[in-house]
């Protein structure tokens, strides 16, 4: 089957979909890809292949709890949360864009009677802080954050959840996602997988497109099919 044919049959098969937000919805990734970097090189600590990969699937609450544990204990996790969220509160309010052909999918998606949520690693406040500002936070009927549940993206709980709220047929339940860890999670859990390019994940590319039932570079490669 021709991809622009798998991308129109995806489109006529939908009736939920469940959308991580970073890296997917959302121009963000670069962010937090230089965020912990430089933060600890503030701090005079230089972040190691192996650190960034441990850094990578982690939510700020654990991101903040492992560097007081491993890097930097004379400094309380409140204080290194303080210290971050300044940063990352002021991106998502005011500067992160989002991604090329996001607001006409989600448009077409709302007008079929698509089902829609979001899941993200990112906290309730930075989701709605940027779905607010970009206009997108009215398309989805509900956000559920790892935080929140007490899981992360390594899991599938997030997943689950989000699809039993929606009540979408599981076989029709598309995720849409960008980070590999996130799109094992999901393929694993049994969920159909639509991979969204980003730039973070460009190492990981190949793998993505093995794992997922399609993968496009953006939303931008649906139009002709919606």
């Amino acid at each position: 089957m021709r991809i622009s044919a798998i991308r129109r049959e995806v489109f006529m098969r939908i009736s939920g979909a469940i959308f991580d937000m970073d890296g997917t919805l959302v121009d963000s990734m670069p962010l937090w890809n230089n965020l912990v970097r430089d933060f600890l090189m503030d701090h005079g600590i230089e972040e190691s292949e192996e650190l960034h990969r441990i850094m990578m699937t982690m939510t700020l609450d654990t991101s903040t709890q492992y560097i007081h544990d491993n890097l930097l204990p004379s400094l309380s996790v409140e204080e290194l949360k303080k210290q971050i969220e300044e940063k990352v509160w002021k991106a998502y309010s005011e500067t992160i864009p989002i991604k090329h052909g996001v607001k006409p999918f989600l448009f077409a998606l709302r007008n079929k009677g698509v089902r829609m949520c979001v899941a993200t690693s990112s906290p309730r406040i930075l989701a709605e802080v940027i779905l607010k500002r970009l206009n997108l936070i009215h398309y989805f009927c509900f956000i559920f954050t790892c935080d929140e549940l007490k899981t992360t993206k390594n899991l599938p709980d997030i997943y689950l959840r989000a699809h039993d709220i929606l009540g979408t047929p599981k076989e029709t339940t598309y995720v849409f996602e960008d980070a590999v860890h996130a799109v094992k999670t999901a393929k694993s859990a049994g969920f159909k997988v639509v991979g969204i390019e980003d730039k973070s994940m460009v190492e990981y590319r190949d793998e993505i497109k093995e794992l997922c039932d399609i993968y496009v570079k953006d939303f931008d490669d649906f139009r002709g099919q919606i």
